[in-house]
């Protein structure tokens, strides 16, 4: 059984030192291949960094809503400069109505950083938190992603969904579906699936609810899969079968 974690952040502090092992156990439940996902400029030669380190281990440089100085803008045009096969999205970007960023910079950037991925011709990772209205009048201004994109640790309802699907949307499920307890949640899993779903950990952070109170890591993917075969009663192998096929499909990975 393969599986594919499309959002973690190897970068992380709380990881240091600590690298060799948390690959190994994620290899050891079955996952082939890591995203990192930078979410400041300082962090992008590290993910490129980490991508060499290990040969599981993708990368996907951007500018996090939460994380935005105004100085960050300067530093877009690298984006547009680096040759690596790993580099496999724009990402982490978005829009967030609960932090204190403002959202017209917020709009700023992600706008920009969605013409650099069409530029690049890569897929975008996209945050998105009480702003899914802001996030489609964007994306209907500048247009969809030419290579498409995945709404991580996605929240939104069906209705959203279903608007979100034109764009070349996929969407992602992390340690939040394991609590197993959002009636909108079964409805948007059983609405994508199987053609639409990721799968992801968001490590260090969003622990599953087997893990409650812990650091997250890779390997805890598999409680994300368990909760998804129970939620929609399909078979763990097949979720992890289709998830695996849209990953690469969408990030073009080669594994």
């Amino acid at each position: 059984m393969q599986l594919i974690d499309v959002h973690c952040h190897l970068e992380s502090e709380h990881f240091a030192g600590k690298l060799d092992s948390i690959i190994e156990n994620a290899k050891g439940v079955g996952v082939t291949a890591l995203i990192t996902c930078a979410i400041v400029p300082d962090e992008w030669e590290l993910s490129q960094k980490l991508s060499k380190n290990f040969k599981e281990v993708f990368f996907a440089l951007g500018v996090h809503p939460w994380y935005i100085a105004e100085s960050y803008h300067n530093e877009l045009y690298r984006l547009t400069h680096i040759q690596d096969d790993k580099y496999c999205a724009i990402g982490e970007i978005g829009l967030d109505a609960k932090t204190h960023i403002d959202m017209q910079l917020q709009k700023k950037f992600f706008e920009d950083q969605i013409a650099i991925a069409n530029e690049v011709y890569k897929p975008v990772i996209v945050h998105c938190r009480g702003a899914f209205n802001e996030l489609i009048a964007s994306l209907k201004r500048v247009g969809a992603p030419k290579a498409g994109g995945v709404i991580h640790s996605y929240s939104g309802n069906l209705d959203i969904t279903k608007q979100l699907i034109p764009f070349g949307f996929y969407f992602s499920f992390g340690g939040a579906v394991t609590f197993r307890n959002s009636k909108k949640k079964l409805e948007v899993l059983r609405y994508i699936y199987p053609d639409y779903l990721l799968l992801e950990t968001d490590s260090p952070d969003i622990p599953p609810v087997e893990k409650s109170g812990e650091i997250n890591v890779p390997e805890n993917i598999v409680y994300v899969l368990k909760a998804i075969h129970e939620l929609i009663e399909k078979p763990q192998e097949e979720i992890a079968g289709v998830t695996t096929s849209n990953a690469k499909k969408l990030f073009n990975l080669r594994i």
